[in-house]
C-alpha cells in the first residue's frame, strides 16, 4: 500500500518546515479532491439508490488505489530529480559530489 503520511521524526523544522507542512496540506487536498472527482464521474453511474451498487464499488476501490499509486510514483520520482539536482549543484559549487574516498 502506498504510504503518504510523513513520519513525525522526518517533519521539518522551523519557518521553512511550516510552510513546506502547508505546501503538503494543500497538495494533499486538490489530489483528495481531483481523485474524488475523477473517480465519481467515471464510477457511479445511478443517482436514484442511496448505496452504491457492487460494481460501482469496486471501480471506486480500484480507481482510488490507483490514482493513490500514481501519486506516490511522481512523488518518488519528483524526490529523485530534486536529489540529482541538488548533487549536480554541490558538484558546480564545491566540484565534488562529497562521496570522494579519502586519500
Amino acid at each position: 500500500a502506498a504510504r503518504m503520511a510523513m513520519d513525525p521524526s522526518q517533519m521539518p523544522q522551523g519557518a521553512a518546515g511550516l510552510q513546506a507542512l502547508k505546501f503538503n496540506m494543500v497538495a494533499m487536498s486538490k489530489l483528495f479532491s481531483s481523485m474524488s472527482q475523477s473517480c465519481f464521474k467515471k464510477c457511479v453511474s445511478r443517482f436514484g439508490q442511496p448505496d452504491l451498487a457492487v460494481g460501482e464499488a469496486t471501480c471506486t476501490d480500484r480507481c482510488t488505489l490507483k490514482f493513490i499509486a500514481a501519486a506516490q510514483m511522481v512523488t518518488e520520482e519528483m524526490q529523485k530529480a530534486q536529489e540529482m539536482e541538488m548533487q549536480q549543484m554541490q558538484v558546480e559549487t564545491y566540484g565534488y559530489t562529497g562521496w570522494a574516498p579519502f586519500s
